[in-house]
């Protein structure tokens, strides 16, 4: 009798594992075709979760409402003004494109000159340019600035959603702790895992997006310095640049000191110049990716790099971009929810930051 109950209790669970699967697939499926709801959603809580001390600051004098609304204005205008200088900047890029390419051509024509006088051939500075023009695909982005309300329509329709779904994570997160447990049925001073496993979350992945955050600004900086000191045009591109393209792991640095090196590469007076200008981009990149940020973040994640290189892949299928920029905090909010399922000891140990050579 007991072998058919532990044959009967063993059938019960690989049922239950295979429904968890599928119902995982389910949700991944939906994360994907639903997506223009739930990156708005992401961003909001990820956002939420970082602004909380500005929402204390506020509660110290006014109520958790007014905290709330205060907060909301705070960031809508930040972000607001970040966007309007980053705009202006591309706008000013984009206009002058013809002289960039222009300047380019003029650069690279004594170099492909000596090479097409090698193979005895030659090419023209008007065939140089076309070259360049398909290369570098300014047509495509003026057809896109053609259905540029399109697109601002769109971008403001997902900004709206953020904002309301900002403002209100706000106050939710404040009285994470009530709310949870209340609606775990636990009263008075008693705590539910559910609010424990909320608080782990929130306060690991409040370190990450504040250690993610001022790096990147470090990093910015650091490129804009670095490319007004050698005279590269459109400086303060590529510092903002930088510092949006550092939140996407390992990558988004290394991406973001490309284009100042290109253009201070054509325009070095000297190879000894470029490899100083190389050498100060690159001695940014790895201190600020390899020393300042991994001693700051410590272990408040606990993910290894194989996961994260993983996730970063998986999350730019199901999000694009916005996937790549959130892939971190949503890898450790699914590690958090695994470690509350009962089969998922595999996963959780193969994601952990202990897994190989950091177990020696």
């Amino acid at each position: 009798m007991s072998e058919i109950n532990t044959e009967v209790a063993r059938s019960l669970r690989v049922i239950k594992n295979i429904m968890v699967v599928f119902l995982g697939i389910t949700i991944l499926y939906l994360l994907k075709i639903l997506s223009n709801l739930f990156v708005p959603l992401a961003f909001a809580l990820f956002f939420a979760i970082l602004l909380q001390p500005l929402v204390e600051l506020f509660r110290r004098k006014f109520s958790l409402n007014l905290s709330v609304v205060f907060t909301t204005i705070v960031s809508v205008i930040v972000f607001l003004g970040l966007g309007f200088i980053f705009y202006n900047t591309v706008s000013s890029f984009i206009e002058n494109r013809d002289q960039i390419l222009s300047g380019v051509t003029a650069e690279l024509k004594p170099i492909i000159d000596e090479l097409t006088r090698f193979v005895g051939s030659e090419l023209k500075e008007n065939e140089l340019k076309e070259y360049l023009s398909r290369v570098v695909p300014t047509d495509k982005v003026l057809s896109m600035s053609g259905s540029f309300l399109n697109t601002l329509s769109g971008f403001a329709t997902e900004l709206l959603m953020t904002i309301l779904y900002f403002a209100g994570l706000l106050g939710a997160i404040a009285e994470y702790e009530k709310v949870i447990d209340y609606i775990m049925g636990k009263n008075g001073d008693e705590h539910s895992t559910a609010s424990y496993t909320f608080r782990r979350v929130k306060e690991s992945i409040s370190i990450y997006i504040k250690v993610k955050t001022i790096v990147s600004l470090l990093t910015g900086l650091g490129i804009g310095l670095i490319s007004w000191f050698f005279g590269i045009q459109y400086a303060l591109l590529w510092g903002i640049l930088g510092f949006v393209l550092n939140y996407i792991p390992y990558v988004g640095s290394l991406i973001a000191i490309v284009p100042p090196l290109l253009i201070g590469g054509l325009t070095a007076d000297s190879i000894s110049e470029f490899v100083f200008l190389f050498l100060c981009l690159e001695a940014v990149q790895l201190t600020m990716g390899s020393i300042v940020e991994p001693k700051m973040t410590g272990d408040s994640l606990s993910i290894n790099t194989v996961t994260v290189l993983f996730s970063l892949v998986f999350w730019a299928f199901m999000w694009g971009t916005a996937g790549m920029l959130l892939s971190v905090p949503m890898t450790f909010l699914i590690k958090v929810i695994l470690e509350h399922v009962a089969d998922a000891g595999f996963f959780v140990r193969l994601m952990d930051k202990k897994t190989g050579k950091e177990l020696g």
